[in-house]
């Protein structure tokens, strides 16, 4: 009986993890449905641990039921986008302040690796430039050591990931690939030891997202004429 249940528990909490993941990763888009038997095919198992994947991401408001058996990524508002822009541009600036200053030859390397990853992705797979994009971010939030911050953050990525997905597709390659990307910024300020200048990139790299939340919000303004 134990047993059974640690294991049907297991997987509901990797199910949860791999579509908490995926959200990230901006895998799915905004508006886009999930059925419930859907992703129960995807996994080779019955609805239960489906279920109660999704119902704990549903409490997390990362999805939305739009029916008993079929969940909706959420389309947030400019407002709700703003909101979680805010919170990553003061928790994640205070992330990269702290890796500017700690950051080492081997820490350094490893984000140019993925920042050179992202680059090349952005100018031909904007869903693999948003998952490299995002493992940048991550990558920051782990070397910072300030695990509170990092959970917090996390969060928000489940919420934005679809967004910053339609963000890589929406903006010009030349503006995400150029050679001035705030990542840069962000590794040069690493290589001065200038937690200051670390801080500074990685807030204006999360504010670009508002370039695309006004477009967003143009456009559904003119709709509505």
């Amino acid at each position: 009986m134990t047993s059974k249940k640690l294991t049907r528990t297991s997987l509901s909490e990797q199910i949860y993890r791999d579509l908490r993941r995926a959200l990230m990763d901006g895998e799915y888009r905004p508006a886009e449905r999930l059925t419930i038997a859907g992703v129960a095919d995807t996994y080779g198992t019955s609805s239960t641990p489906v279920r109660e994947a999704i119902m704990r991401l549903a409490s997390e408001r990362a999805l939305n039921f739009t029916a008993a058996t079929s969940v909706a990524v959420p389309e947030l508002t400019p407002r709700d986008l703003r909101e979680i822009v805010a919170i990553r541009r003061d928790l994640e600036g205070r992330a990269a302040a702290r890796v500017g200053e700690i950051a080492t030859p081997s820490h350094i390397a490893e984000f140019e690796e993925i920042n050179s990853r992202f680059t090349a992705a952005a100018a031909k797979d904007p869903r693999e430039a948003a998952q490299h994009n995002r493992a940048f971010h991550f990558l920051i939030l782990r070397r910072a050591e300030l695990p509170f911050i990092e959970a917090i953050c996390e969060n928000m990525w489940t919420l934005m990931g679809p967004f910053l997905r339609s963000f890589h597709e929406e903006m010009p390659v030349r503006e995400l690939s150029a050679d001035d990307h705030h990542h840069f910024r962000f590794i040069a300020a690493l290589k001065a030891g200038d937690g200051d200048a670390a801080r500074e990139a990685m807030q204006a790299d999360i504010e670009w997202s508002n370039k695309l939340i006004l477009r967003q919000e143009a456009a559904g303004v003119q709709a509505t004429e």
